[in-house]
């Protein structure tokens, strides 16, 4: 099966799931056993199994305006916060489903 090393990219064979010193710069890669559904030869970059995707980003955070002096700014998972600009208390309204 090849792998890429997860330091210098480079590919290798390796004889199957373990852990293998990449021949080109030595670092120690974990070698995991590829998913049931895909077979070896599948992939079009040579049988080198494909990196994970990434983890799904997180909502952003709220952004709220203050009724008394109109400031907007950006405030995290909080109920209410005293706005920056006068100190006045706002009140934050979550979207539906990140309570």
């Amino acid at each position: 099966m090849m792998v890429r090393c997860g330091r210098c990219q480079r590919g290798f064979d390796v004889p199957g799931p373990g852990r293998y010193a990449c021949p080109a710069c030595g670092t120690a890669n974990d070698v995991k056993t590829p998913p049931n559904d895909a077979p070896d030869d599948a992939s079009d970059d040579g049988g080198l199994l494909a990196p994970p995707p990434p983890p799904a980003p997180e909502p952003p955070s709220p952004r709220v305006e203050c009724s008394s002096c109109g400031f907007s700014f950006i405030v995290g998972r909080v109920d209410e916060v005293p706005c920056p600009n006068c100190g006045m208390t706002v009140t934050v309204s979550m979207p539906e489903g990140d309570a």
